[in-house]
């Protein structure tokens, strides 16, 4: 492997795992608030540049803290 790709490796790691760690917490989270679990993690995880992630922090106020 040469140097100028381990720089790419890294980042393309984080470009596929970080819509699986937000959907992952927001499924929890939205499942402790008594939320639609599932329609909101996939819409945290699939929308574009995080706008499904901030979304659903704006909404979730609204709801109760069990």
């Amino acid at each position: 492997m040469t140097i100028a790709l381990i720089p790419m490796i890294i980042i393309a790691a984080v470009v596929f795992a970080l819509p699986i760690i937000i959907g992952v917490y927001v499924y929890r989270d939205a499942d402790r608030r008594g939320m639609n679990a599932i329609l909101w993690a996939l819409v945290a995880a699939l929308a574009p540049s995080l706008i499904g992630f901030i979304i659903y922090l704006l909404v979730r106020g609204s709801y109760s803290n069990l």
